[in-house]
């Protein structure tokens, strides 16, 4: 069946159409990002900042099109952490339905199985895997245990901690202690509802990892190049704090650096990082899979 699944996320909304057969993502027809940057200003306001919001009716506005010219049999999109933390979410719900695209604002743990389903469906043996997913506004860390999936949705962001603690770039160094004691602190929290180890597999999902991935290696980023990579949690660490040293001018200029997702790949790495220490890992491969495949394989179960 050909479906069109749409990822609203706290940073970026992505739309796959894809075929899928027998559980599986099979022939992808688009696959395409935008940075929205849903969750602007949603930890302080509580509320849908009007730009995002225009910013939303812009992009369901490309999507609609691309989804009437690529005729899918079904279409789900689906709303994650900012959506679940404001208190205009109608106004999403109502562009949404003006480009015929019904959205659904999904809770954490719904979040994290899609996540995961997205994230392994390539894998045959799924015990031992983990997937952390880190978003924009939160943080899906989610594995598989005896052919039970569990996990956890971990409130911190790389949007949601860009805002509430990096005040200019280069960041400064107490700035970045403060953003890792922030992250990691979020995870001990949550360290009863996290996965146990060992694990037998860590795989990092979105764009903070997929980012890291294409610069780590110093290529512009490609499916290829970025799919499977594998990053040691010493390196991380080291890249956390030469990202951080950097301008936003550099970092834009780094090579493999996603320029929109610049202003916030310190937090996000930092986030990583947390979640790589609570779990125990350390390393982890890097996925281009995640959120919008386990959507589109959702999207086929009806």
């Amino acid at each position: 069946m050909k479906v069109a699944a749409i990822d609203c996320g706290t940073n970026t909304t992505l739309l796959l159409i894809a075929d899928v057969v027998n559980g599986a993502v099979t022939n992808v027809y688009r696959d395409e990002i935008v940075v929205t940057r849903m969750g602007q200003d949603v930890a302080s306001s509580g509320r849908f900042h009007p730009a995002a919001l225009l910013r939303m009716d812009e992009c369901l506005n490309r999507y609609a099109k691309i989804i009437k010219e690529e005729m899918p049999g079904r279409v789900l999109a689906m709303a994650t952490s900012a959506a679940r933390d404001v208190s205009n979410a109608k106004e999403l719900f109502a562009i949404g339905d003006k480009y015929n695209i019904p959205i659904q604002v999904i809770p954490g743990e719904m979040e994290a199985q899609i996540t995961f389903q997205g994230a392994t469906f390539e894998h045959e043996a799924k015990d031992g895997l983990c997937v952390i997913d880190v978003g924009g506004g939160s943080t899906e860390v989610v594995a598989c245990r005896n052919s039970k999936i569990t996990g956890a949705s971990v409130n911190v962001g790389s949007v949601r901690l860009t805002e509430m603690f990096v005040t200019k770039m280069p960041t400064p160094e107490n700035e970045v202690m403060k953003l890792l004691e922030y992250a990691s602190d979020s995870f001990r929290k949550a360290q009863a509802q996290l996965p146990q180890p060992p694990l037998r597999e860590v795989i990092a999902v979105a764009g903070t990892p997929t980012t890291l991935a294409a610069v780590l290696q110093n290529k512009n980023y490609s499916e290829g190049a970025v799919h499977g990579f594998r990053i040691e949690k010493k390196t991380l660490e080291q890249w956390i704090h030469r990202l951080a040293a950097m301008s936003l001018e550099e970092r834009i200029h780094t090579t493999g650096m996603d320029t929109k997702r610049a202003d916030v790949i310190v937090a996000g790495s930092a986030i990583l990082l947390s979640a790589m220490n609570a779990l125990g890992a350390v390393s982890m491969s890097v996925s281009t899979r995640g959120v919008r495949y386990g959507i589109a394989l959702h999207a086929a179960r009806g």
